[in-house]
């Protein structure tokens, strides 16, 4: 609620005269030169606090020459889920397909599976060993996926916070994840090969999972030697010191 600039009295909903009803004065004229300088100072406040935050997200992002690099290779392992991480041979009678899996085909195939039947399969007296390594492969793959999300995301939301370590521990654990995934998998096919179902299904990890764990582990790198390095953000004076030698040279 309102309150007159002069005697601090409430003003209701009702009160819609310029005059205060209580002390007589011009809300709007009231003091209007102390009111004016008060709101040019919060003003300049305001606008100091958005030129830091705006200078810190441009040094976050292109204060260095490594900080340059890091946008490209933090957003590479996006496009490494492309590459194949696996590779599968199905011949049964009346079908006869070689699959190889990547994060695309993995969600689309999943998207056609029974998921309750592929839950209880590890129960499985028979394959139960072999859909567990199966399952756990895809849930490295995802995992490390999220952990892709998260890192983004932490890159543009945490960009004041110079030496944090989040995105270094974030495409660490990817990496991890990706290697898992691979030894998952590779298990998984060593227990197809021997069982009964041999020469029914023929599976392996492939190349791309392994470039995809190179790769986040690149970025992993890369975040951490961002962290350490020493953060010489630029004050606004020597800014402005900056910008007029470079007006004198132009002039």
């Amino acid at each position: 609620m309102a309150k007159c600039p002069k005697c601090n009295r409430k003003l209701h909903i009702w009160d819609i005269k310029a005059e205060c009803p209580g002390c007589g004065v011009n809300i709007a004229n009231y003091d209007w030169e102390n009111r004016l300088e008060q709101d040019s100072i919060e003003a300049e406040k305001a606008f100091a606090k958005l030129h830091e935050t705006l200078n810190k997200f441009k040094y976050s992002f292109v204060g260095t020459k490594l900080r340059i690099a890091r946008i490209p290779i933090s957003v590479l392992p996006l496009f490494s889920l492309l590459l194949p991480f696996g590779t599968m041979a199905v011949s049964i009678p009346f079908c006869d397909e070689k699959i190889t899996i990547n994060a695309v085909t993995m969600v689309l195939n999943l998207l056609n599976f029974d998921i309750l039947g592929i839950f209880k399969a590890p129960s499985s007296a028979v394959i139960g060993d072999a859909s567990l390594r199966f399952m756990l492969s895809i849930l490295f793959v995802v995992i490390a996926a999220l952990s892709l999300l998260v890192s983004l995301v932490f890159l543009l939301l945490n960009f004041k916070k110079f030496n944090s370590k989040g995105l270094f521990m974030t495409n660490f654990v990817a990496c991890l994840c990706m290697l898992a995934s691979a030894y998952c998998f590779h298990d998984f096919s060593g227990m197809m090969q021997a069982s009964t179902l041999a020469d029914a299904i023929q599976c392996g990890p492939s190349w791309g999972i392994f470039v995809s764990a190179a790769i986040y582990l690149t970025s992993s790198i890369t975040n951490l030697i961002v962290s350490l390095q020493p953060v010489n953000l630029p004050s606004a004076e020597e800014k402005d010191e900056k910008t007029e030698e470079k007006e004198t040279v132009n002039a």
